[in-house]
């Protein structure tokens, strides 16, 4: 799986079609998180071509799930040096995603950590691992079918707003026209508490930890979506550089 560089217009028909796999009118989000992606490469190579939008990390950050919103998190429950046991793996994967809201989960698991299915979550459910793909498609298909959207608003900073139903930015009554990926990036800043966001992890949330690509992409995209916020790196207002980190949000004053 490679995630997609190339930024479409998110009004009208996309700018570009897709190399290979299918044309893909309508997608859902799915993020995964494992620190060894490389278990899952037949179901995330499966996963592309069913027209999935992938966002692949190695640890959860809740303040991306906020930004990005996905609909399933695929969670890499399964042992590992560091946790060799499997009930035990699947407790540190529980802990580390409570509370997650608007997001169904699926635990990759061992066998042997079935035993625990009553306690998991409500939202969740547990697929031993490694499975057949396709059968792993099946059950992911299911439990998107049954997801029901959370309640959706709007955020708000400074003279901005997001539509998040219409994924539309405005300053006042301004439409301001973004990428889909410039949009992601800023949801991530509105999402993030004040929070510095690293080029790394900005660029691993947006394009995926497989994507083979320096974070000077996320200075490209930050610079541009600058320019359309009118914003400036030398006198920030929205967005500004910590210098050989990353990028925040410029607090509010209060008067």
């Amino acid at each position: 799986m490679r995630q997609q560089v190339e930024d479409n217009r998110m009004e009208g028909q996309p700018s570009g079609e897709s190399i290979e796999g299918k044309a893909c009118s309508l997608t859902k989000r799915i993020m995964t998180v494992s620190p060894f992606p490389e278990r899952m490469n037949s179901l995330l190579h499966l996963l592309t071509a069913e027209c999935f939008d992938l966002f692949t990390l190695h640890d959860l950050n809740k303040a991306f799930v906020s930004s990005l919103q996905p609909e399933l998190i695929i969670y890499d429950a399964t042992p590992h040096p560091l946790i060799p046991d499997a009930v035990d793996a699947l407790h540190a994967a529980m802990r580390q995603t409570s509370p997650i809201n608007g997001a169904s989960l699926l635990y990759l698991v061992h066998e042997d950590a079935r035993v625990m299915a009553a306690s998991i979550p409500k939202n969740a459910e547990l697929l031993a691992w490694p499975s057949n793909p396709q059968e792993a498609l099946n059950r992911i298909n299911r439990m998107l079918g049954e997801w029901k959207a959370p309640e959706l608003s709007s955020y708000r900073f400074k003279d901005l707003t997001v539509d998040l139903k219409k994924m539309a930015v405005f300053r006042g009554v301004e439409r301001i026209e973004l990428t889909k990926t410039e949009y992601d990036l800023l949801l991530m800043f509105l999402t993030s508490g004040g929070a510095v966001l690293t080029r790394e992890a900005m660029f691993d949330a947006v394009w995926g930890s497989q994507y083979f690509g320096g974070s000077n992409v996320v200075d490209v995209h930050i610079k541009t979506l600058r320019r359309k916020l009118k914003d400036s790196a030398v006198a920030p207002h929205y967005i500004a550089t910590v210098r050989g980190v990353g990028y925040r949000l410029v607090e509010e004053r209060s008067n």
